[in-house]
């Protein structure tokens, strides 16, 4: 799963759940995008860390990615898309 798709796969559960996902500029390093979940009051929920280089992620990062946001969207989710 590339980068790109991630965040899609985020900000479509985010819209279910009533969630946004904002990208917080100047806070990733190099080629590091960091994204915050936040709740309809603006309270930050999660976060996370992406790389934007062309391809897919490597199983690591996902898998981080994956256990950042399980509380919010359930175990597994980026398998039940």
């Amino acid at each position: 799963m590339s980068a790109r798709q991630v965040v899609a796969l985020v900000r479509s559960l985010c819209r279910r759940h009533g969630l946004t996902l904002d990208e917080l500029r100047g806070r990733g390093k190099g080629s590091h995008r960091v994204y915050a979940v936040r709740d309809a009051a603006g309270e930050e929920l999660a976060r996370m860390t992406i790389t934007d280089h062309p391809g897919d992620l490597s199983w690591a990062v996902l898998r981080d990615i994956e256990q950042k946001l399980a509380h919010l969207f359930g175990e597994k989710w980026t398998e039940k898309r």
